[in-house]
């Protein structure tokens, strides 16, 4: 029976996702386990500052070849405006649907281990014509993982993210700057109105925390 992927995703843009699973990959590389990751669509990819873009950080996370075949194996739908992927696949006029991304995400998940996706923008932004990142999770009958931080406003736009996901998601809390309270408070606080989530505090110097996540297999 095929495993169900984790698919990371936010309560917003450059909210940490791709910083935070560059982590857990580093942390499982360096256990010694293979992970199969999956970036399926990407807006403001800029092929002339390539070392820059969120699919080669993940592959250098994951100890992969940098290389152009590897760049469209993991991400095979790429565009170069950075604004949301369905708005993007049109000034390029490409057809950018749901169903296909599904498909393709469905064919590359490892049958051995964990698949980790990420997806493009939050939670609701669109990731297609048709869909947004929420409509691919369920139809890929995945675990999601909120990736959101500790600034004011956080633990509202967090709970709203959960409400869209039935409440039944693991949150991580991505510190990079001090907020107004503790990341450990801004953690109670969400756990408290949102029983069912689970709430991680990334910690950029214990990465191994973050492993624990891939034991809901």
């Amino acid at each position: 029976m095929m495993r169900r992927p984790f698919f990371f995703t936010g309560t917003g843009t450059d909210i940490g996702k791709t910083h935070v699973l560059c982590a857990l990959l580093n942390a499982r590389r360096a256990a010694g386990h293979q992970t199969r990751v999956l970036k399926p669509v990407a807006s403001g990819f800029d092929p002339d500052a390539l070392s820059a873009t969120d699919t080669i950080r993940l592959l250098r996370a994951n100890g992969q070849a940098l290389n152009a075949q590897a760049v469209q194996a993991m991400t095979p739908w790429r565009f170069k405006a950075a604004i949301s992927p369905d708005m993007a696949a049109r000034l390029e006029q490409r057809d950018l649907r749901l169903a296909p991304l599904v498909n393709w995400c469905l064919d590359h998940l490892d049958p051995a281990g964990p698949t980790l996706i990420e997806g493009a923008g939050g939670v609701m932004s669109p990731i297609a014509e048709d869909g947004l990142n929420l409509d691919l999770i369920r139809e890929l009958d995945a675990r999601p993982v909120l990736v959101t931080g500790n600034y004011l406003g956080t633990i509202s736009h967090t709970l709203t993210a959960l409400r869209a996901l039935d409440g039944r998601c693991t949150v991580i809390i991505n510190a990079m700057a001090p907020g107004p309270v503790s990341a450990a408070q801004t953690a109670d606080t969400i756990m408290r109105h949102a029983p069912r989530a689970g709430v991680v505090v990334f910690d950029p110097a214990s990465p191994d925390a973050l492993l624990d996540i891939l034991d809901q297999a």
